[in-house]
């Protein structure tokens, strides 16, 4: 919470220079804002009535690059949302960010007096966060690091987790995890893409009757469901479709999100279960899942695959007899036909229907198969090895 004198610096400021002050956290977050002088746009109507001022301007904001200026700057204006021009300072304290303090000027008429008495409030507000943060911070790195505990393989370490929020979150009722992960996430995009992963989890509160607990990172976070009884599938996907679209937003194309759901579980002591699944769904797009929401428990095989370190999979990991089809076939007719089969666990007729061929067709690409490959598709060990081989061969691409 804000500090009341942080409030009286900003109203001060803005005053002096009547124009429209307003205090975000480094993450676009309002902090404290000034009352209007007229000069107020779409965003900073939409941030003031709603504490938010919209993933589009903060896409815009973070896309400027302020995380890494070092002086004040103009953020340029964005049509496009009813965005005028601010002339922001980035408030640092030895040199870690800490907030952006942003002035309104839609004709970028600031004189150099302005811009210098800005400045200097700038270094008043850096010693009023400074300490506003450390409070702030310590309690949600506190929650964060036991949300973190409550999903480690170390069972001790869980329990630490549970006996810390025990009393604070209902452990009883149903459990699911959500899993938001970040790719190409450039060193320069690591503000912005904290943004898009708190901004998109914050988005798991929006169904009633949910309790929330999240934990989140540069390169992607967690969430955990909390709900009495049952929710259907249907109804997490959807809310994992709003984090992934919140989060998309606020990347504006600079880095991609997918996100996995895990399998309902009874308590929050196997809320970790729920979350590996989830976890290991986000490492499915796209070779195996087109995302960007993928659905964990629907994995099959390839959920054990996925634990396997991606830089073990290679042309190695086929076996000879798939390699051998593969080479002799380039368009792939045999292929397929040998994975629908296998998929029908050998059932032919089920098998030809999933294909939309005759059954003599089916048995005679089953036995081009045998005859380029020497498999012997009556043994058990051989169907699995091929069927496993097929499955990995999706992992390469």
């Amino acid at each position: 919470m804000p500090s009341d004198r942080l409030q009286q610096l900003v109203d001060s400021l803005a005053e002096q220079l009547q124009r429209s002050v307003v205090i975000d956290d480094p993450q676009v977050r309002l902090l404290a804002t000034s009352r209007h002088f007229g000069d107020e746009d779409d965003v900073r109507v939409r941030a003031v009535l709603q504490r938010d001022a919209g993933s589009a301007a903060v896409a815009h904001v973070l896309g400027s690059g302020v995380s890494a200026w070092s002086r004040a700057g103009w953020i340029p204006a964005q049509p496009a949302i009813g965005m005028h021009p601010r002339w922001c300072v980035p408030v640092r304290w030895r040199g870690e960010l800490l907030g952006l303090l942003m002035v309104i000027d839609a004709g970028q008429a600031l004189t150099a007096e302005e811009a210098a008495v800005i400045g200097t409030a700038g270094e008043e507000l850096a010693a009023v966060l400074v300490a506003d943060r450390h409070a702030a911070d310590a309690a949600t790195a506190a929650r964060e690091l036991l949300v973190a505990g409550l999903l480690s393989r170390d069972p001790a370490e869980r329990a630490r987790a549970l006996a810390g929020l025990a009393g604070a979150v209902p452990a009883a009722g149903q459990v699911r995890a959500v899993v938001l992960a970040l790719h190409g996430v450039g060193a320069e995009d690591e503000e912005q893409a904290r943004a898009a992963v708190r901004r998109g989890l914050a988005t798991l509160g929006s169904r009633a009757g949910t309790a929330v607990l999240t934990t989140a990172g540069p390169d992607g976070g967690a969430g955990l469901l909390l709900t009495p009884g049952p929710v259907d599938d249907a109804a997490v996907a959807e809310l994992a479709a709003r984090v992934v679209a919140e989060a998309t937003a606020v990347a504006a194309g600079r880095f991609t999100c997918v996100a996995g759901t895990g399998p309902p579980v009874a308590g929050l002591a196997e809320a970790w279960t729920s979350h590996r699944t989830a976890e290991l769904a986000t490492r499915a797009v796209p070779r195996l899942a087109p995302g960007p929401v993928v659905d964990g428990s629907a994995l099959g095989v390839h959920a054990v695959l996925l634990r396997v370190p991606a830089e073990e999979w290679d042309a190695t990991a086929l076996p000879p007899e798939l390699v051998a089809l593969r080479a002799a076939d380039p368009q792939g007719r045999l292929t397929g036909t040998l994975a629908a089969w296998l998929d029908a666990g050998g059932n032919a007729p089920a098998a030809a229907e999933a294909l939309h061929v005759h059954r003599t067709t089916l048995h005679y690409r089953l036995d081009r198969v045998r005859e380029l490959t020497g498999a012997d598709l009556d043994d058990g060990g051989t169907r699995l090895r091929l069927h496993l081989g097929l499955a990995v061969a999706r992992l390469l691409g």
